[in-house]
């Protein structure tokens, strides 16, 4: 019976041995599994906020994008509206300087013209002194003419009342009518000395006129000419911004699966027996 009692003593210790442990192993599946599902909720918690992150950092950088796309539409509208107001400066300065340029043009016409009348007056005034003078030359010798005709007459009619005849009267008559004719010759010159001097004073007149209009014309300006037009300004090129890349959700994480086993019923039976037959080996394999 003692041999008994110690095999049953045997296998309880055994059986208590193989609970202690199959506690022990479902200890440990426990913990594992609370790691398990701790690990699981830190994933969850993290793959939210990565996610959290991911969309607020996609659109901070789509604001990003269309703060570019504003800043640079807006430096190059400037720009552009920059270009246009000089070039509608230049161009009003163009037409400025034309307008100015055609109101000389024609100030300087009209002066040439004034210039171009008082040198026709001036013509006129001197051709009609000259002819003035030429007339009166005329007139002068008209008289002198008169004069040394009354004058050969009152000649001949004194050789006549002297009662001279024959040669003598003769050569007194020559005489006086030598003198007569020597006076008209020598009017006669000067008349054509009086013709040739007005006619070269009228030649200087004209020359003079010539000269006069030409510096005149000379003082003119050159009809103006309009500039082109400045370049009209283009527009600003535009650089392309690219949209961010819109993110994908990554998968969501996954539980993890506990590989500890857990102990079983018959996993303590089955000590409970291995324990009953290593102690009945142990005393000799009886009971009595």
């Amino acid at each position: 019976m003692a041999g008994l009692t110690e095999i049953i003593g045997g296998v309880v210790l055994g059986g208590l041995g193989a609970i202690s442990s199959s506690s022990a192993q479902n200890e440990a599946r426990r913990r594992e599994q609370q790691r398990i599902n701790q690990q699981y909720k830190y994933d969850k918690q993290n793959y939210r906020y990565n996610w959290n992150t991911t969309r607020r950092e996609y659109r901070y950088r789509v604001n990003e994008t269309g703060i570019a796309r504003q800043n640079q539409e807006s430096n190059l509208r400037y720009l552009e509206q920059t270009a246009l107001n000089d070039y509608k400066y230049n161009l009003a300065i163009r037409d400025f300087d034309y307008a100015n340029q055609v109101r000389q043009y024609n100030e300087s016409e009209r002066i040439y013209g004034l210039q171009k009348g008082f040198n026709a007056m001036a013509q006129a005034q001197a051709q009609a002194n000259e002819d003035r003078r030429y007339q009166e030359i005329l007139t002068g010798m008209a008289f002198d003419q008169q004069d040394m005709l009354v004058k050969m007459l009152q000649e001949e009619g004194a050789v006549v009342a002297r009662g001279v005849s024959g040669r003598s009267a003769a050569k007194s008559l020559g005489s006086v009518l030598a003198g007569y004719g020597r006076n008209q010759a020598i009017a006669a010159e000067s008349l054509l000395s009086a013709q040739r001097e007005t006619n070269a004073a009228s030649r200087q007149i004209a020359l003079d006129r010539y000269g006069a209009d030409l510096a005149a014309d000379a003082r003119r300006m050159l009809k103006p000419l309009k500039a082109p037009d400045p370049i009209a300004p283009l527009t600003m090129p535009r650089a392309t911004i690219l949209d961010p890349l819109k993110p994908k959700k990554p998968p969501k994480p996954k539980k993890g699966v506990n590989t500890m086993p857990a102990a079983s019923g018959l996993a303590i039976a089955n000590n409970f027996v291995t324990s009953g037959l290593e102690a009945y080996k142990m005393f000799g394999g009886s009971f009595t």
